[in-house]
């Protein structure tokens, strides 16, 4: 058993165990898992004794030194842990401020399991991934057919939630998650996307429910013909999925989603004659969907009662990485009172309003961006969801 399973075991069976917190705050650090440190070594803090809380302002003065805690600065750094991102850490393309280009970013990225009721909010689009991909498999015997199998690609700002939605979806239908990195999903020149289809394969073929692909941060470079190539009648991204259509796996059994930052890059032709039939606008989210986000960031951290309905007010634009953002600027402040002042105190709807007041919506680039693009790409009305989200909010 791992260290840090024996901890938590420990905890278990002592939830107010002062030791166990400080240590399980020691391994997090030591895992380079900065917010999960804070969160044990805050619960140690409250269970423990005077001898050992010094020993943990030790640590967070050691924590503070080690990361970046304390920056305010806002823009394409974020975290390195964030449940948007559900992937193995990879050199990924990122859209920067709304503007089309993308950068490399070392991305971090979580595998903790979750379900719907884990990503506040999208609920029409909960709706449609289930009546596109899931709705044939509880058809009764013999009426499969009836339901086409096709795919679904997905399209917003980074950070709305497009990456956590397709891990949740997977555990929501007991699928099998196999999520393909950007950098092997975009470089098939190389052939390193074909050489994944073996990988789907052997998972699939031993995987007695259904299996998921998950196409993440795709961009026009996925649907573009290889310059390399002797004939550029098919983009090597073509060949992949092509490869992965041919698979010998119960036809019923294979599901692929994709997702992109850069809609506007996406050869929706090409797309959909490789099975990607649906497009589906996943935006910033409601007033509602951003109390439940608030909620969810906000429940495993001691904290005055917060009024919800008043955060969600104060945040319309913001994505669900934006609003974890904030949290994490409200912690930062409560261990900056911890530090400098020893004052020890749950977080307080004041650290969440200044942290709100620090910050700015990242979205509205993006769709600045895409208002743009809109008269080239919504001829046939395939962004229409987009184009109706936007008129809804004319002050963009």
């Amino acid at each position: 058993m791992a260290k840090i399973e024996i901890i938590k075991s420990m905890l278990s069976d002592d939830k107010e165990n002062a030791h166990a917190w400080f240590l399980l705050g020691l391994e997090q650090a030591e895992r380079g898992n900065h917010t999960e440190a804070m969160q044990a070594f805050t619960k140690a803090l409250a269970y423990g004794n005077e001898k050992i809380k010094g020993k943990i302002i030790t640590e967070l003065n050691r924590l503070q030194e080690d990361t970046a805690l304390f920056a305010t600065g806002k823009g394409s750094e974020r975290w390195a842990t964030s449940p948007y991102s559900l992937t193995p850490a990879a050199q990924i393309p990122m859209l920067e401020r709304g503007s089309g280009k993308t950068i490399a970013k070392q991305e971090e990225r979580s595998a903790f399991p979750t379900r719907y009721q884990a990503v506040g909010g999208l609920e029409h689009v909960k709706a449609a991934i289930h009546d596109t991909l899931f709705a044939f498999a509880r058809q009764p015997e013999g009426h499969a057919e009836l339901v086409p199998r096709k795919g679904v690609l997905l399209y917003g700002p980074p950070g709305c939630g497009k990456s956590l939605l397709a891990k949740a979806t997977a555990e929501e239908y007991g699928a099998h998650f196999l999520p393909v990195p950007a950098a092997v999903s975009g470089d098939a020149v190389l052939g390193r996307a074909e050489s994944f289809v073996p990988s789907v394969y052997g998972h699939a073929a031993s995987k007695e429910a259904a299996c998921l692909v998950f196409l993440d941060e795709l961009d026009g470079a996925f649907c573009q013909p290889d310059v390399f190539a002797s004939s550029c009648s098919l983009p090597p991204a073509g060949k992949w999925l092509s490869q992965l259509r041919e698979l010998e796996i119960d036809k019923d059994r294979l599901r692929v989603l994709g997702a992109t930052n850069v809609p506007w890059e996406i050869d929706l032709a090409w797309m959909r004659e490789n099975g990607f039939e649906r497009l589906l606008f996943v935006g910033p989210p409601d007033r509602a969907a951003r109390e439940d986000i608030f909620r969810l960031k906000l429940q495993d951290r001691p904290s005055e009662p917060i009024d919800y309905s008043q955060l969600a007010g104060w945040t319309e634009y913001y994505s669900g990485a934006d609003i974890e953002y904030v949290v994490e600027l409200a912690t930062e402040q409560v261990f900056h009172d911890l530090l400098t002042k020893g004052i020890e105190r749950p977080i307080q709807m004041s650290d969440l309003r200044e942290s709100i007041a620090a910050t700015r919506p990242t979205t509205i680039e993006w769709l600045r961006t895409i208002k743009e693009h809109l008269p080239k790409i919504n001829a046939g009305g395939d962004y229409a969801a987009v184009e109706q989200y936007l008129a809804m909010h004319r002050r963009i």
